[in-house]
């Protein structure tokens, strides 16, 4: 069984402050012309990289005990803790790695998946339905802004600033590749035999393609006439 030893500092893992580097802040006269006032130091970011600032209780796939984890949405990747020794560690990202949260009913797999644009990537996404022919998932993201610093005397200094992007969503039907979709057409047309039953019970049961509870029924369906 693979060791959860790729041993990062905590501080690394962690960090939301910026570089400490100081830049000159240029700004324009009444005659418009460019003078430099003083110096900008860079501040620590706002928000948060973490889906949930807590360690929480999780179990993994490849680790036989129960261990503390927190999700990096905007690295994508976990982070365990060992309080006893005051440690903190990425775990490793293995092919089909699963992690749950029981304590949210919540699952990670890693897995590959399609982006919209086509385009190929492995990462981390919440399990919503899953189910032997079709599966759900979630994936989730921080963006950051940048920082800003001004370029008139009417302008303020901004730290960068981290905050929860918007969900994606993707679909697994039986040894395909997970799939981004983005509404009721886009999910039908991943399985083409049904999509008109599936079009069908979309509109009659109200489902909402954005809602957990939604997305599992409509796995659970379109599973069923697989």
């Amino acid at each position: 069984m693979k060791k959860l030893n790729f041993i990062l500092s905590a501080a690394a893992l962690s960090a939301t402050v910026l570089s400490n580097a100081q830049v000159k802040s240029t700004i324009a006269d009444s005659d418009g012309r460019s003078i430099t006032t003083r110096k900008e130091q860079s501040q620590a970011a706002t928000g948060s990289m973490f889906v949930n600032e807590k360690f929480m209780p999780a179990k993994v796939s490849t680790y036989p005990t129960v261990v503390l984890l927190r999700y990096n949405a905007y690295a994508d990747f976990f982070e365990m803790s060992n309080p006893q020794l005051q440690e903190v560690k990425a775990l490793p990202k293995d092919a089909n790695l699963e992690i749950t949260f029981p304590s949210e009913d919540k699952k990670y797999v890693y897995t590959d998946f399609t982006k919209e644009d086509g385009s190929k990537q492995s990462g981390y996404l919440v399990v919503l339905s899953d189910n032997p022919k079709l599966k759900i998932y979630k994936k989730e993201s921080v963006t950051m802004t940048a920082e800003y610093f001004p370029t008139n005397s009417y302008q303020s200094y901004k730290p960068a600033n981290y905050k929860r992007g918007t969900d994606e969503f993707y679909v697994k039907v039986g040894d395909g590749e997970a799939t981004f979709f983005d509404g009721k057409k886009d999910f039908a047309k991943l399985v083409p035999a049904k999509s008109k039953e599936v079009l069908d019970f979309i509109k009659s049961s109200k489902i909402n393609l954005e809602n957990a509870t939604d997305l599992q029924k409509l796995g659970q369906y379109t599973n069923s006439i697989l």
